[in-house]
């Protein structure tokens, strides 16, 4: 990895336009397929009456796109090498536009969860391929900057995809949902057979099949298994889950260690940097994602707001991370992940001490500003990572790193939201009323900062591992 010394004295490589528009086909598809991971949130109802369903069951178009989206992940690592990682990325976004048509289309419930699955697996493919394909063309001395683009796609669009969603469903039916899939689809594969480098195919080896189907198993009932804690109603089914999820994404630990070519190789955790980095992404996923759930509480609990407002007031928090992103691309490149992080981490202390502060009648203005240092420490503190992950490998284990970094966020996301939606609902047993509610996000909020803590020492961490590799 090229050290944090080395890059402080050095000029940034200058990045040629054709990378840059590489880049943006990239994002068009990263932002579509994590668009629809929320999209489908405030639709629900209108799903379940328009598809003569309950509530629970169309519960399950949102949550089976979400736990395949996931389990697509580990899959592109060995079919990256096997087709090649620009080959797969447009087979996927061809798999993810039919998907999307047949999703609007469906006249049942069953035949949406199903093509609601599908779609996802298809999305879950496209981010890590394309983050392979941006990492090799760009090389070690140009990802940060590169990788940044991608990055706002994966982070802003989820973010989006609920105040996008309401603004439809304001005037049109909830199969527009995917129809919006559909030109931006379109317009990133035929950009993306001109433009996109054609990057030769590695050996792939034989394919694991009893791997492929433990983590095939493992990750989405894990995911599963977190999402439903504290569901009451169903809490045996759910820890069963979490075990077995567990048992079986062990099972496929062991598994990988022992074969020289597995689904993911695993072995890239003898890497000290890329372990660091790995735990920063399931510590950063978890954060920005629960907090991601827990912001629009503070709006919608405390203050009352309608859940279109609340959107529009969570817009100040996308705008930090749009505006952070490309800084800290720059940064990273220039000076090393590890004080970035460092840098990021204290601006999301900071966000966080600001929010135990304001109450019931804060002014809006300064809500929203708060929200904009919440997103611009989040950008600092994640694109880093990424960057750190992929530059300290191989270029021939880039296909095996951005699938285990993306899963690892996946899982810490889950986790996230899972802690803090268990701990936000138990801390509102004592009352209903904005001044309880405000209690019960304040407790959230500092259990928040103690995460962002260990995510703290994590970044010392990287630093001195970088300092070694500079040395």
């Amino acid at each position: 990895m090229i050290s944090s010394g080395k890059r402080s004295a050095a000029k940034l490589a200058p990045i040629p336009f054709v990378l840059w528009g590489q880049a943006i086909i990239i994002v068009i598809g990263a932002f579509t397929s994590m668009l629809s991971s929320t999209m489908l949130n405030t639709a629900l109802p209108s799903i379940a009456v328009s598809l003569h369903t309950s509530s629970s069951i169309a519960q399950w178009t949102s949550t089976g796109y979400f736990l395949s989206l996931a389990a697509g992940v580990p899959l592109s690592a060995w079919l990256s090498r096997k087709l090649g990682p620009t080959k797969l990325w447009l087979i996927s976004l061809v798999l993810f536009l039919g998907f999307s048509v047949l999703c609007a289309e469906s006249k049942g419930i069953y035949m949406l969860i199903i093509c609601r699955v599908l779609q996802g697996l298809s999305g879950g493919l496209l981010v890590p391929a394309g983050q392979t394909i941006i990492s090799i063309a760009a090389g070690q001395k140009r990802l940060g900057r590169v990788m940044s683009i991608v990055g706002i796609a994966v982070v802003v669009a989820p973010t989006l995809g609920t105040t996008l969603s309401s603004a439809i469903l304001s005037s049109l039916s909830w199969p527009w949902l995917f129809w919006i899939n559909i030109p931006l689809s379109m317009a990133a594969f035929f950009a993306g057979l001109k433009w996109l480098p054609k990057i030769e195919v590695t050996e792939a080896g034989k394919f694991d099949w009893i791997g492929f189907l433990l983590v095939l198993s493992g990750v989405p009932l894990l995911i599963y298994g977190v999402t439903s804690i504290g569901n009451t109603a169903n809490a045996g089914s759910n820890n069963t889950s979490i075990i077995i999820g567990t048992v079986l994404i062990i099972c496929f630990v062991i598994r990988s260690l022992r074969l020289d070519k597995p689904i993911l190789q695993l072995r890239l955790f003898g890497n000290g940097v890329f372990t660091v980095a790995a735990v920063v992404m399931f510590l950063g996923g978890a954060i920005n994602f629960g907090a991601q759930l827990l912001l629009p509480h503070y709006l919608t609990d405390v203050r009352h707001l309608s859940l279109l407002a609340a959107s529009l007031l969570i817009l100040p928090q996308v705008i930090g991370t749009a505006v952070g992103f490309p800084i800290a691309g720059r940064l990273t490149d220039r000076y090393g992940a590890g004080r970035l992080i460092l840098t990021g981490c204290i601006i999301m202390t900071i966000s966080m001490l600001l929010l135990s502060f304001i109450g019931v009648n804060t002014d809006t203005t300064w809500v929203g500003l708060i929200f904009f240092i919440w997103g611009l420490g989040t950008a600092l503190a994640t694109v880093p990572a990424m960057t750190a992950g992929l530059t300290t490998v191989a270029p021939d284990q880039i296909p095996d790193s951005a699938p285990i970094l993306n899963m690892l966020q996946r899982i810490g996301a889950s986790l996230g939201t899972a802690l803090i939606t268990l701990l936000y609902t138990k801390n509102l047993t004592s009352g209903l009323d904005q001044v309880h509610t405000l209690v019960a996000f304040k407790n959230v909020v500092w259990l928040l900062s103690g995460n962002i803590l260990i995510l703290l020492i994590s970044s010392l961490i990287l630093v001195l591992r970088e300092n070694k590799n500079s040395r």
